[in-house]
């Protein structure tokens, strides 16, 4: 019996957003189950709560019947271990991101040599893409620019009414 694939991609997800969801969906086609952890305690203020952003990735991968979604919190490569991963998958849009993720994937190497990272270039229409391009829009207005899932996409506007409203 041939041993399953399982890969982990991991991220705080603040918002979950249509780049996410494609590299996730890429994934999920190249192994047979791909787990997505979700960052329980960032060390940074998120606009969603954990709970939030958890509900937002199942709703937005609830279709594909390879992808778990989970919460975690500690060392990725902790989780890797937990649920028996075989690859840590991580997507980039640019350079920026390659400089970020190169140490990363060298630090989870050096806590285990057994632990690899796969690389997934995000699509060219996608690479504008990112949770931090959200949050400014949603500070600034409603307009979002196709940026979010549909399905999660009155829940980011309402969330962002409620903080603009708070404002006040």
């Amino acid at each position: 019996m041939q041993k399953k694939r399982k890969w982990l991609y991991s991220g705080t997800f603040d918002p979950f957003t249509t780049g996410h969801l494609d590299i996730a969906v890429r994934a999920a086609k190249k192994c047979d189950q791909l787990v997505i952890a979700v960052l329980e305690k960032p060390d940074y203020k998120t606009v969603f709560s954990t709970e939030e952003r958890y509900e937002m990735v199942l709703l937005a991968t609830a279709s594909y019947d390879n992808i778990e979604v989970i919460k975690f919190d500690g060392l990725l490569a902790d989780t890797y271990y937990k649920v028996s991963a075989d690859a840590i998958v991580r997507g980039l849009r640019n350079g920026i991101d390659l400089d970020y993720e190169i140490p990363m994937a060298t630090i989870n190497q050096k806590l285990n040599q057994d632990i690899e990272t796969i690389f997934l270039i995000s699509r060219s229409e996608l690479s504008h893409i990112s949770s931090s391009n959200v949050r400014e829009l949603g500070r600034l207005g409603e307009n979002f620019l196709d940026m979010v899932p549909e399905c999660n996409l009155t829940q980011v506007k309402k969330k962002f009414v409620k903080l603009r409203q708070d404002k006040l």
